[in-house]
This record gives structure tokens, sequence and C-alpha cells, in this order.
């Protein structure tokens, strides 16, 4: 009988290999071409490949190296970390992009008791900084900064 010594990095591995099987046959859907010519489908077929072998490693050390056992699911953090994407998503046509960065970070990290107000306020202030340098400065976005 099988004995799974790492529930985490199992389910971990069973994900990626699900994810992969999905992105791979989705990727057939699409001219694959060739190594020197390569079509829309290649890379993706490719990456497949590569996460599918990923989740098959990972899930062989699952079941032969002991790992942490498995704790309860936060139903809140969950709840919560998908309202703040939804909150993004709405909120950046009417107030901006720094405000809807910060509201949907402030949101995250309501699903969380590890952080203090101080270090809650570092956190979204180092991810406006690095929000707007990756997203506005540097790959140009044309989203309003404010209202």
């Amino acid at each position: 009988m099988i004995r799974i010594r790492d529930p985490k990095n199992f389910i971990a591995g069973l994900l990626f290999v699900s994810f992969s099987l999905i992105l791979g046959y989705d990727a057939l859907s699409l001219p694959l071409g060739t190594a020197s010519r390569m079509g829309p489908g290649y890379f993706p077929l490719t990456l497949a490949v590569i996460l599918c072998c990923l989740g098959l490693i990972v899930t062989v050390n699952s079941l032969r190296v002991d790992g942490v056992r498995l704790s309860r699911f936060e139903i809140r953090g969950f709840i919560l970390v998908v309202l703040a994407i939804i909150a993004f998503g709405v909120a950046i046509d009417w107030l901006g992009f720094i405000p809807s960065v910060i509201f949907s970070v402030g949101i995250c990290i309501l699903g969380s008791d590890r952080f203090r107000p101080i270090t809650a306020a570092a956190l979204i202030a180092f991810l406006v900084f690095i929000c707007w340098a990756i997203f506005i400065w540097g790959l140009g976005l044309p989203v309003s900064l404010f209202w």
C-alpha cells in the first residue's frame, strides 16, 4: 500500500499535473509548428510538459520524504483574498491604480492574524511602490493613478 508522507506536497503535485494536462490539452488546439518554426501552441505545450514533470517529481517525493501535516483550511483568508482580487478589478476604474492597490492589499491583510498596523502599513507602501514601478513606470500601462 502506498503511504503519503507529505500531504501538502502530494496535493500540490497533483494540482501541477492537473493544470499541466489542462494547459497541454488547450495548447494542442493551436498549431504547434516545429522547433525551428514554432507555432502559437509550441511554447504553451512545452510549459505544460515542464509543469507536468515538476508535478510528478513533487508527487513522487511526497511519497518518499516525511513532511508537515495538513492544517485546517482557512476559509476567512481564502474569501478575503478572492474578494480583494474582485475589488481590485472593480475599483481600478473608479478609484485609480494606487487606491485600488491600497484597497485590495488592505483586504488581503485582514485575512491574516499575523499583521500588526505598522507592518501592514509598511507592506502596503512597499507593494504600492513595486506595483507602480512594474506596471506604470516599467510596462507603461495606460491607467490613471488616482480618480
